[in-house]
């Protein structure tokens, strides 16, 4: 068995279930052997060297008029090689006497106080057990801190106060890195930085890394399929050569189970959202809307402020991957919007995509940011009668083909700018009704209108040009880099094709009609290079 390390006041002193604090500071390094509790007038003579004194000062009661009484126990104390005093307050005395405090700060010795609550024996099998059994005394106290590191489990913020405590229980500076080096929690005053440093330039982790005073241990880990690396820093470095793989193997087996209670919670949170979800979608009665509007409390809505539906899916048909919807959901927990979200069937009723209520707050522009262009997105009218869920979805998903349309006359007209997220209260009457056709029929009856258009590319551009621009020839003349009577002729050939006057107020509209969804996209494209400009 190799050798262990004796045992220093300052592994003593430092033990929190011990409950010592200094009033005369010893030396950290000196050795401790043993500690015997004493309260007879002449201890000294029965100590041996190195050992510690437990004394509830039973010596000192009565005893007011010995001047001498306390310096010459300090003396006797000193000159039998006696490592510490400790003296246990609360039995005789709430504070150390004010004679044996002044002999023991002129004398230079040590001096400690006992807490109330912390009986003389737990004290002397510390010590004396540690002495008596080496391996016995680490096993003892791997267990003593790893209980001290489980207490942060059930803290608000478990991995700041598992690191919090991890920094403690080394005596100096734990760390917990990303791969790129982030730091996501520390704690102490330890050269962080040059610690991944040196981790990072491929230094061997198993091995203790010597840091200027620091001695350094760190172990890899892996917490949701993302790499971290766990560090300890202290300048003791003896801690870590007897506990560092305890401290770290321990952290590391806590920070998993942190990391398993957040996925069970995220995983129930995330029923809760899609059941809550659901039955809105549904339809609830009125009188029970106070009690949902409570549930969504913990999605982070405040009752009877506006919301709206939301309707999304990706133009390729292609299911939204687990990383888009996880991002959704983190970015309205940062934000403070209150989110339910849930995936959407995939048939060809349900295209894949999702189905969602939020907040109409201010964090939600933000939020649709997230969304790339081979998603398009359609979003209710805002409202705050949750009865009216329902409808506010069919508001949703008329919605979200006007943007998928737009997206398709922008990629067609080789635009590719366009992006597909519409707000229903925001697109004019027009576009509204287009939005409701009820059957391919609606749209055949459009499109056989403008069919003899079909096959001349270049009346059609200039039709939808005239129609964007207000009716303004010239510019449209400008826009297409040809004369003004150019213009006028080819408006007055889509005329004679579709049997009115291009003048005619009833042929404009049919022709805005058939072609809407161009010109919406048109439009946007304008608006998105003037703004450039």
């Amino acid at each position: 068995m190799p050798d262990k390390s004796p045992v220093t006041l300052h592994d003593v002193v430092s033990e929190p279930h011990l409950g010592l604090a200094p009033l005369v500071p010893g030396n950290p390094a000196a050795v401790v052997t043993g500690a015997h509790t004493s309260d007879i007038h002449n201890p000294a003579e029965w100590l041996e060297p190195k050992t510690v004194l437990l004394t509830t000062g039973l010596r000192f009661v009565n005893a007011e008029q010995d001047e001498q009484l306390a310096s010459r126990l300090v003396e006797d104390l000193s000159k039998a090689g006696v490592v510490a005093l400790f003296f246990g307050i609360g039995v005789y005395f709430d504070q150390v006497p004010v004679k044996l405090l002044s002999a023991c700060k002129q004398a230079g010795f040590p001096l400690y106080t006992v807490a109330p609550d912390v009986p003389f024996y737990r004290v002397e099998s510390f010590i004396n057990q540690s002495q008596a059994s080496p391996d016995a005394y680490l096993q003892k106290r791997a267990l003593w801190l790893s209980n001290d590191l489980l207490q942060s489990i059930s803290a608000e913020n478990p991995v700041h106060a598992l690191i919090v405590r991890l920094a403690m229980a080394c005596r100096g500076t734990a760390v917990l890195y990303e791969d790129s080096g982030r730091i996501v929690e520390s704690s102490g005053d330890g050269p962080t930085h040059l610690i991944w440093k040196e981790l990072r330039n491929g230094s061997n982790t198993s091995e203790p890394l010597v840091i200027g005073q620091w001695g350094v241990m760190a172990r890899p880990l892996v917490l949701r399929g993302d790499g971290f690396t766990l560090a300890v820093a202290s300048r003791n470095h003896r801690v870590l050569k007897d506990l560092g793989d305890v401290l770290l193997e321990t952290t590391q087996r806590l920070l998993a189970a942190v990391n398993g209670i957040a996925r069970f919670s995220d995983s129930r949170q995330r029923h809760e959202n899609t059941q809550l979800l659901t039955v809105l979608q549904d339809g609830i009665p009125v009188a029970r809307e106070f009690r949902h509007w409570e549930r969504m409390r913990a999605f982070r809505f405040t009752p009877y402020e506006p919301l709206r539906a939301v309707v999304a899916a990706n133009l390729d048909q292609e299911p939204i991957s687990p990383s888009f919807t996880e991002q959704l959901l983190r970015q309205a927990e940062v934000s403070g919007l209150g989110l339910l979200l849930a995936e959407n069937g995939r048939t060809p009723e349900s295209p894949p995509g999702f189905h969602a209520v939020v907040s109409n707050s201010s964090a939600l522009d933000a939020w649709l940011e997230l969304t790339d262009r081979s998603v398009f997105v359609g979003l209710s009218e805002p409202y705050s009668d949750l009865a009216l869920t329902p409808e506010a979805f069919r508001e949703a998903e008329a919605a979200a083909g006007i943007a998928r349309r737009q997206i398709l006359a922008a990629t067609g007209a080789g635009l590719g700018i366009y992006r597909g997220i519409v707000r229903l209260d925001e697109v004019d009457p027009s576009t509204w009704l287009l939005a409701r056709r009820q059957s391919p029929q609606d749209k055949d009856k459009l499109n056989r209108f403008v069919a003899p258009l079909s096959s001349d590319s270049e009346l059609k551009q200039t039709v939808i040009c005239y129609l964007v621009n207000d009716l303004d020839v010239a510019k449209v003349a400008s826009i297409l880099f040809v004369h003004p009577n150019t213009v006028r002729y080819r408006l007055k050939k889509v005329g004679t094709l579709v049997g009115g006057s291009i003048s005619s107020s009833r042929t404009i509209a049919n022709l805005y009609l058939a072609f809407h969804d161009d010109i919406v996209a048109l439009s946007q494209a304008t608006h998105v290079v003037h703004d450039d400009l």
